[in-house]
């Protein structure tokens, strides 16, 4: 079909489809391609640029995986901490594969040039929040992004087509269901892409996109998760999301446990010490501190950290890129050196004395715990044919989980579904004809008809960032009823705004497409969190503040004729 604004189609084939850029995505692209398929990786962003795995850093951000110098340790411990920290929420299957598999993976990253750190003993290895071991490895708070480097290099040399600048437009599926390829938008080259394949698998990531403060890349505007949804996956655990303390300002990075350790001071716009304000009587700063870790959690006073974070930007007294300060000036430069070597370095990189200067920090989200459900071990989905992997998934990851799981799952899943996803493709052959492809072309060129000569377009960036002040509010630290509702009418109402007069040209057509699903997976994060009625570790909600322990299981949630439907779900 011809479309209106000068927008062409063509149409390209292979047998795997890799969607994403990140670590689960290049590892789910090699492998497949290791398998004898013939697979193209599409990619949002520049290639090795896009995505949490490229753009994370921390002080401890690493790989957890057992086998490498502790003794104690062992992958059945590794199971039980991610068992302990999700029971009821996770399955138990896919963790036992997580643990089991995670060593092997570890190798291959070795195999492929990863260097890990070192010390005299052999690794160096990490203790992370929420493990009874130090089973982690990382690279210089930098790990994701050495993953990526090293994965990404090997593919290109193994034959994988990359298509840069491809933002996911649908999912294709044929008469029986079966994912059948994916459309594609190349903006720079003004083109819609039909790409045909008979598997697919998504690493999309998060809907970072979505917050005013995130730990992340702008590209991830939830446009698996919304995709997945509009096809009747079903998805887990959306009501729980890693959020915390993170510097934002002159670049992001996380704020892990041992930081606090080193008690440093909290301070307003106005140079006050707010914290002691925040505090009930018997709970003090150090305990607060003791206790604190990453990600938040409303399961012990640690909470009033965060908490004093938020109700500081929120009543005006909030640095300027929506943070505080902090200030290390009473640590020693020994202990900076020891607990932090990788933030004074990466400061000092950009002429900030982490000793001398104060920090702006603010409390960001930094990754969804649930997603489009896993339905086995080979990361497939309820959708025949789609494999979905990384931030994207869910089934493994509940209220909480180890520190060091969020790589191993990108490296044991992105492994397990390329190599699942090229044998099915190599069994099955050619893909069946779509069934789904001209609706999808039906609704762009309705928005590229109402881009009318002369007139103005919709200001995407406007209803972006409505969105995001309406998440980051209500959405993210302290939750209630009436607030998430006041969130959930300004993204219901960017919905209908596109629906009744959204347009585009071929400028904006990727802009407009993404405000779409940003809108949407908002939408399903905050109905998520509306219809769990408690508080459970970073679901913190004023108006349900105790844990209820009938609720000690997770939810679904599936497209329907009248909007989301949540259902109980029992792993």
């Amino acid at each position: 079909m011809a479309l209106p604004g000068g927008i062409g189609i063509e149409k390209r084939s292979a047998d795997v489809l890799v969607v994403g850029g990140g670590g689960a995505a290049s590892r789910a692209a090699l492998s497949a391609r290791q398998q004898g398929a013939d697979v193209r990786l599409l990619t949002k962003a520049a290639f090795k640029t896009g995505g949490s795995t490229v753009q994370g850093a921390s002080e401890i951000m690493s790989m957890g995986a057992a086998g490498f110098g502790d003794a104690n340790d062992s992958r059945q411990k590794h199971f039980d901490d991610t068992m302990r920290a999700g029971r009821g929420f996770i399955d138990e299957t896919l963790v036992r594969v997580l643990a089991d598999d995670a060593p092997e993976r570890i190798r291959d990253l070795v195999a492929l040039g990863v260097p890990f750190d070192q010390e005299s003993s052999g690794y160096k290895l990490i203790q992370s929040d929420f493990g009874s071991h130090a089973r982690a490895l990382g690279v210089k708070g930098k790990t994701g992004k050495a993953f990526v480097e090293a994965l990404s290099d090997e593919l290109v040399r193994s034959g994988v087509h990359i298509d840069e600048g491809i933002a996911l437009v649908d999912l294709i599926r044929d008469a029986d269901g079966s994912v059948a390829g994916v459309l594609g938008y190349d903006a720079a080259r003004r083109t819609l892409v039909h790409y045909e394949a008979p598997s697919v698998v998504l690493g999309t990531g998060g809907a970072h996109s979505a917050f005013e403060l995130q730990a992340s890349s702008a590209e991830m505007t939830g446009d698996g998760q919304a995709i997945c949804y509009r096809h009747g996956a079903e998805l887990v655990n959306l009501e729980f999301h890693q959020l915390g303390p993170a510097l934002i300002h002159p670049y992001v990075q996380l704020f892990s446990g041992s930081t606090f350790r080193l008690y440093p001071r909290m301070l307003n716009a106005r140079g006050e010490e707010f914290l002691p304000s925040y505090l009930p009587p018997g709970v003090t700063m150090k305990s607060v501190y003791d206790e604190k870790g990453f990600p938040f959690t409303s399961n012990n006073v640690s909470r009033y950290l965060d908490i004093a974070m938020a109700h500081e930007v929120s009543e005006g007294r909030g640095s300027p890129h929506g943070g505080v300060y902090f200030s290390f000036a009473y640590s020693s430069q020994e202990d900076l050196l020891r607990v932090l070597p990788n933030t004074r370095r990466w400061l000092a990189e950009r002429n900030i004395d982490l000793h001398l200067q104060q920090l702006e920090v603010g409390v960001v989200f930094q990754c969804l715990n649930g997603g489009v459900r896993m339905i086995d071990t080979d990361a497939q989905s309820s959708i025949p044919g789609l494999y979905v992997i990384g931030e994207l998934a869910g089934g493994v990851r509940g209220p909480e989980r180890p520190g060091g799981n969020s790589l191993a799952e990108g490296q044991v899943f992105g492994h397990r579904s390329g190599s699942a996803a090229a044998v099915r493709a190599l069994a099955r052959g050619a893909s069946a004809p779509p069934a789904t492809l001209n609706g999808t072309l039906d609704h762009i060129a309705t928005l590229l008809g109402r881009a009318k000569p002369g007139s103005d377009l919709p200001d995407t960036a406007a209803m972006m960032q409505q969105i995001r002040h309406a998440m980051q509010s209500e959405c993210l630290v302290e939750k209630t009823g009436p607030g998430m509702q006041s969130a959930l009418d300004v993204v219901t109402g960017v919905q209908r705004q596109l629906a009744q007069s959204g347009a585009a040209d071929a400028n904006t057509l990727m802009d407009t497409l993404s405000l779409r699903n940003m809108a949407l997976t908002s939408e399903l994060l905050l109905r998520a969190c509306l219809n769990r009625r408690e508080s459970r570790s970073g679901h913190y909600r004023l108006d349900y503040p105790a844990t209820d322990p009938q609720l000690a299981h997770s939810f679904t949630v599936r497209h329907a004729s009248d909007g989301p439907a949540f259902a109980t779900h029992r792993y």
